[in-house]
């Protein structure tokens, strides 16, 4: 039983294990490329230094009609050019070069085909801190690993509220403006509501004489009433 327990352990313990992970390489794309990619054939390097202007600052000088590809005859060390975003520098110390490594030459300038980057049997003054390790020149683009990935959410599903319902997506968002008031004059030849064409131009009509309620000319005449009563007994005579 004993047995069968370390070995139901160690079976667990290998399934649980997380796999090693390999960086994958880009091929044909190498770091700090002058022409990423690389150059197939003299109007290849032509056509990049059109679309770059760093390409094309690089090989100001290079002579297009002149230009070839050729085999490295046997391995020696050089100085390497390489590109630092929009910069070019030259290698401190010199670089391996392989033998059959295919370059693209003009018969004074050579650089290797598949990236652009030129070669020297002297040392340059344009230098980088940043000047990377030799074997990093000869390591294809390291692959970028996907992401995860989140589970794309429908346009119209419901929001995650209790009740709540699907609504479409809007595009625009609503806006609430103030009400301002805004008179807007009337074209010729209009009158209002409430006025009256005579002779063909517009007159307001005339206001009908606001007639008093009822109770108002009741309430009136008893005042008056009572101040004539009020002023007879006031003047009457007194009897001797």
């Amino acid at each position: 039983m004993r047995g069968n327990v370390r070995k139901d352990l160690a079976l667990m313990a290998a399934r649980s294990a997380k796999p090693t992970k390999f960086l994958s390489r880009v091929p044909g794309v190498y770091p700090y490329s002058v022409v990423p990619g690389g150059v197939k054939d003299p109007d290849d390097l032509r056509y990049a230094a059109l679309r770059d202007y760093v390409v094309r600052r690089h090989y100001a000088h290079f002579d297009y009609s002149h230009a070839h590809l050729v085999r490295a005859s046997e391995a020696r060390e050089v100085y390497l050019s390489y590109r630092v975003r929009d910069a070019v520098f030259w290698t401190r110390r010199k670089i391996r070069l392989h033998r059959g490594e295919l370059l693209l030459t003009d018969g004074k300038i050579t650089a290797r085909a598949r990236c652009g980057n030129q070669i020297s049997d002297t040392a340059k003054p344009e230098v980088s801190n940043e000047e990377p390790a030799e074997d990093v020149f000869d390591q294809p683009v390291a692959a970028l690993e996907p992401g995860p990935s989140f589970p794309a959410r429908p346009l119209f599903a419901p929001p995650d509220l209790p009740g709540g319902g699907p609504r479409p997506p809007q595009l625009f968002a609503s806006f609430l403006f103030p009400y301002v008031p805004v008179s807007v004059p009337l074209p010729s030849g209009v009158c209002r509501s409430n006025d009256e064409i005579i002779a063909g131009h517009c007159s307001p009509k005339r206001k009908k004489p606001v007639v008093p309620e009822p109770s108002t000319m009741v309430l009136a005449g008893f005042g008056l009433a009572l101040i004539l009563w009020r002023y007879r007994r006031i003047a009457r005579p007194v009897a001797a």
